[in-house]
């Protein structure tokens, strides 16, 4: 179990304040001080909470006062709330910095469908904070549910040999075509493999009639 001085290596380690470690955790920082400081130490329940709140932010934990931060960080996502709970990640990943989305081999259509008022709640929220995305979507696919110059064509065959994924903040999310599953990825070096991957992609691929190339 988490001890109280890996819990503050943790969160200097991730410049993580203990009002944002309690919220990950949903405790009160109140219940964050008491344990650092030594003054009790929380249910077995609640000290699990913490690890693991800490431990999705990338923390690894050594021996009993050790920690670490791995390299790579891997999240599945599962379910019919999937691609909402992947917009969120987005958001909270790009939020404070703005940037963009790079979302290859995608249909909007049944997103679209199933979850309208969530993606129209998503796309205000990216726009309110700077974030732009480009869509890699099927030849002759028009509809676009964003801007025209947000997309670009690729062809059949390539767009079928393919699996729809999120290039962001230093992640990537690939959601299986079978099933409401996603796993979401976060190292340096498979994010600028599969950001170059997109790059090489879009260059390549046809613009839609009506848009302006950018």
């Amino acid at each position: 179990m988490i001890t109280k001085e890996q819990c503050r290596a943790a969160r200097s380690f991730l410049g993580l304040k203990q009002a944002e470690l309690a919220g990950d955790c949903k405790l009160s920082k109140t219940a964050i001080t008491h344990f650092e400081s030594g003054l009790f130490n929380p249910r077995a329940d609640n000290m699990a909470r913490i690890q693991e709140a800490l431990e999705k932010r990338g923390i690894e934990f050594v021996g009993d006062y050790g920690v670490q931060k791995r390299r790579t960080i891997f999240q599945l996502l599962e379910g019919e709330a999937m691609y909402v709970d992947v917009w969120d990640d987005i958001y909270n990943t790009l939020k404070d910095k703005g940037g963009e989305v790079l979302i290859s081999h995608v249909d909007e259509r049944p997103v679209f469908q199933k979850h309208p008022e969530e993606l129209a709640s998503h796309l205000k929220r990216l726009k309110e904070h700077g974030i732009r995305e480009r869509l890699l979507v099927c030849e002759g696919d028009t509809f676009f549910i964003q801007e025209p110059e947000c997309y670009r064509w690729l062809p059949k065959e390539i767009y079928k040999s393919g699996v729809m994924s999120f290039v962001y903040g230093g992640k990537i999310a690939i959601q299986f075509w079978n099933g409401n599953l996603c796993l979401i990825i976060e190292n340096k070096r498979i994010y600028e493999d599969e950001r170059q991957r997109f790059e090489y992609l879009w260059e390549g691929a046809m613009i839609p009639p009506g848009s302006e190339e950018t």
